[in-house]
């Protein structure tokens, strides 16, 4: 006999959570704040310059290339200017908030799984290979 989780009371249930996260006064904040930093256009090419800076110094370090002492330190301003730039600081707090809540949902998740019951809060501690246990790692 196959047996199969019923995922239509699941989807009902994860609707209703959204439901509530959407209506959550700081989720609107936060999503006010990535609205704000796409529609900025003098935000989105610096955050974009920004990035490219930064994987082409990445790539360099890949292909074990010394970055110049002139290079580490223009980095390091253009990543000041970016917290200087309100838009792009609120996009960036939003989308690590985000990315939180996110991991924390997985995490719940697989907590459950792993122990067979609801984890207990100091079980919700991110951390080790992020797998459950499975690979073998110790955490």
């Amino acid at each position: 006999m196959i047996v199969k989780l019923d995922a239509d009371f699941i989807l009902d249930r994860m609707e209703s959570l959204c439901s509530e996260l959407l209506e959550q006064s700081s989720y609107k904040a936060l999503r006010q704040s990535i609205s704000t930093f796409v529609t900025d256009e003098a935000a989105m090419n610096q955050y974009e310059r920004f990035l490219e800076h930064s994987n082409a110094l990445q790539s360099k370090q890949e292909r074990n290339i010394a970055l110049l002492p002139a290079e580490v330190e223009s980095f390091e301003q253009e990543e000041r200017a970016l917290y200087d730039n309100e838009a792009i600081r609120k996009f960036l707090y939003a989308e690590r908030e985000f990315s939180r809540l996110q991991n924390l949902i997985n995490l719940y998740f697989a907590k459950t799984l792993e122990l067979n019951r609801l984890p207990l809060p100091g079980e919700l501690k991110a951390g080790g290979c992020g797998c459950g246990g499975s690979c073998g790692s110790s955490h």
